[in-house]
């Protein structure tokens, strides 16, 4: 009884909340500005005379979010790999798994831009667009694809940094970034100050502009830091380095992200398949409003990968669940705040994104339902951050398929009961969502999340105590 009430009196103190409060405010302006620059595409794009590029660019986005997300391990496994070693105080192993991480990304990002032509092909075949729309999201496509490399390094780089518990630096990288990609937007998609208006390729090329520039800086800033621990005889012994661990999280974590993307990418797919421009442009406009609420929420469960990591490398279970409880309760208020905004706001989140009145009346219609399921993602999101800073990552992998299977199941029986239409796919979302928070629900509260990393620990860094701490 005295150490369950020692539970409660860590998950609430100050300490904590500032702890998780440091890492998670600049990280929710970094997540947040992610979907900020989707919500200025969409409302560039979304004026421009005519509704295909918008739809366009959603369809584009699916490849390019499957491409790139599906490779998430990147930042989310380096982040919890060097989230521990911090915690054991091995500043080693913390640099030898940014090089494997680079590495890895850089081989991936290459070998994406070498084989854009056979992904073009299949990426737009499965996602089937009217014919107008296929046209503009290829012309996209083909500019965007060359910034796979630079993309993939930084995620690395990012993880990295947010492992060692700096949430400032990625913010900044991720505000140059975005910076750099609204200002082409805004120059290059209308035309503005002299220079042509190229439409769709122009959003494209602020893209790839903004993510050579963010590589670049990320790449100095982290380079500075590790210089004196970074080996370049590394490349030379590649084989030679610690892979066992490090594969075995990333390939959970790919595998759990693959099943990710493919049931988002099944969302705006099914969406494509309406064969309703307007319908497609409301779908676009839906997912900037979830994407708005749940990244801010996404704060908080990056943050639980670095303090959850930490201090269960440092051997700390107690305080590792504290930090999880609160944010837990941090994610969900802010999930519920941003659903009351939408709530009171419908008519006039329709009038800001399009002048289409039939694309309005759709936006109007299925807010409501955006408004329901960001608490229910808020929840999943967090749990998602606890389980990949313990490194927990085979049962984060099957939870994610059983979760997949739930989201079609409900996805193709809807379609064929009720029929095809938008509120189909996004109350299929919601039982996707739903079907994520309770299994690791289960598994947050059997605490057998927090018991693995100790035994993953001393498997890798013979020698270090790990033992968990129950008391502290």
């Amino acid at each position: 009884m005295a150490d369950k009430e020692g539970h409660r009196r860590l998950w609430l103190s100050r300490e904590v909340h500032l702890e998780l409060l440091r890492l998670s405010l600049p990280t929710i302006v970094s997540t947040l500005a992610v979907p900020l620059l989707g919500l200025v595409d969409t409302i560039v794009l979304g004026r421009l005379p005519e509704v295909e590029p918008l739809g366009a660019a959603a369809a584009a986005n699916t490849i390019f979010n499957s491409l790139f997300w599906v490779f998430g391990f990147l930042r989310m496994g380096t982040t919890a790999l060097v989230a521990q070693a911090s915690g054991r105080k091995d500043d080693d192993e913390a640099v030898r798994t940014l090089f494997q991480a680079l590495a890895i990304g850089a081989v991936i990002g290459f070998l994406l831009v070498l084989l854009r032509g056979p992904i073009a092909w299949a990426g737009f075949a499965l996602i089937g667009a009217e014919p107008e729309v296929d046209r503009l999201a290829k012309q996209y496509f083909a500019i965007r694809i060359f910034e796979a490399p630079a993309f993939l390094m930084t995620m690395a780089l990012t993880g990295y940094l947010r492992g060692r518990g700096d949430a400032v630096l990625p913010m900044l990288l991720v505000v140059l970034i975005n910076a750099v990609n609204i200002a082409g937007d805004l120059l290059l998609v209308p035309g503005t100050w002299g220079l042509p208006a190229y439409g769709i390729r122009g959003a494209a090329w602020a893209s790839l502009a903004a993510q050579t520039v963010g590589f670049v800086a990320a790449a100095a800033v982290v380079g500075r830091q590790v210089r004196h621990r970074w080996s370049w005889t590394w490349i030379m012994r590649v084989r030679e380095l610690a892979w066992r661990r490090f594969l075995h999280v990333q390939r959970d974590l790919f595998l759990r992200t693959l099943a990710l993307v493919a049931s988002l990418g099944a969302v705006t797919a099914f969406a494509a398949r309406l064969h309703n421009a307007h319908e497609l442009a409301a779908h676009a406009i839906l997912l900037q409003l979830y994407t708005l609420g749940s990244y801010g929420v996404d704060g908080f469960a990056y943050a639980t990968e670095t303090t959850v990591g930490m201090w269960l490398g440092h051997g700390n279970a107690a305080r590792a669940r504290a930090s999880a409880l609160a944010a837990l309760m941090w994610g969900t208020g802010l999930a519920l705040a941003a659903s009351a905004f939408y709530l009171g706001a419908d008519d006039w989140i329709a009038g800001v994104f399009t002048h289409d009145p039939m694309v309005q009346e759709v936006v109007r219609r299925l807010t409501g339902v955006v408004v329901v399921i960001l608490p229910v993602a808020a929840v999943a999101f967090v749990f998602d951050g606890i389980m990949i800073g313990a490194t927990d990552t085979r049962y984060l992998r099957n939870a994610m398929f059983v979760s997949s299977a739930v989201f079609a199941a409900v996805l193709l029986a809807g379609w064929r009961w009720i029929g095809p239409g938008l509120s189909v796919i996004w109350w299929s979302l919601g039982a996707f969502l739903l079907m994520r928070a309770v299994t690791l629900g289960l598994r947050f509260a059997s605490g057998r999340w927090c018991e693995s990393v100790f035994l993953k620990a001393t498997d890798s860094a013979p020698g270090t105590s790990n033992a968990p701490q129950r008391g502290n």
